[in-house]
């Protein structure tokens, strides 16, 4: 039996402004209490029941401190591209986010023996540094383009699973 269930997650940040922006942008989710407090608020999915919470660093009247952008997140999010991993980089990007990985299948072919990459992904950072992954889930026939290729870079492997367009 499960402890609990999954609620929301929680974001730290440093401008309530600027990470409704950035988030709902980024996921298409509305704005549902602005600035409750003072320091927080909240996104919600308006597909689902699904939300986030946006915790103001700044003006909280507790401690939460986001990560420095050389630090990893403990906790982080993996958001599916609706117009595939470049677009979504390139789109991430002009709202103020940073890439911190760029994107990448995994495994790489030959790290584990003959197991083929079935993701491509890139980690990502919103403007205060927190982390978050792109994931894209490969089609068993891009699979076998990557093995296939023989190509050993990140931007070959990329090219020939038919992820750079």
């Amino acid at each position: 039996m499960a402890i609990g269930r999954w609620k929301s997650i929680c974001i730290n940040v440093t401008d309530l402004e600027e990470g409704f922006d950035f988030w709902s942008e980024v996921l298409g989710w509305t704005t549902t209490r602005r600035n409750w407090h003072g320091w927080l608020g909240y996104l919600t999915d308006p597909e689902s029941d699904n939300f986030m919470i946006l915790n103001d660093t700044s003006a909280a009247p507790v401690t939460l401190n986001p990560p420095t952008p050389d630090e990893t997140n403990r906790v982080h999010i993996d958001i599916w591209p609706n117009d595939g991993m470049d677009n979504a980089i390139r789109d991430i990007i002009a709202l103020g986010g940073k890439v911190k990985k760029p994107p990448s299948l995994y495994p790489r072919p030959g790290t584990y023996g003959e197991e083929p990459p079935r993701i491509d992904w890139a980690v990502m950072q919103d403007p205060f540094g927190n982390e978050f992954c792109i994931v894209e889930e490969l089609a068993p026939e891009q699979r076998e383009a990557a093995m296939a290729s023989g190509a050993d870079n990140d931007h070959d492997l990329r090219v020939a699973a038919g992820q750079v367009k």
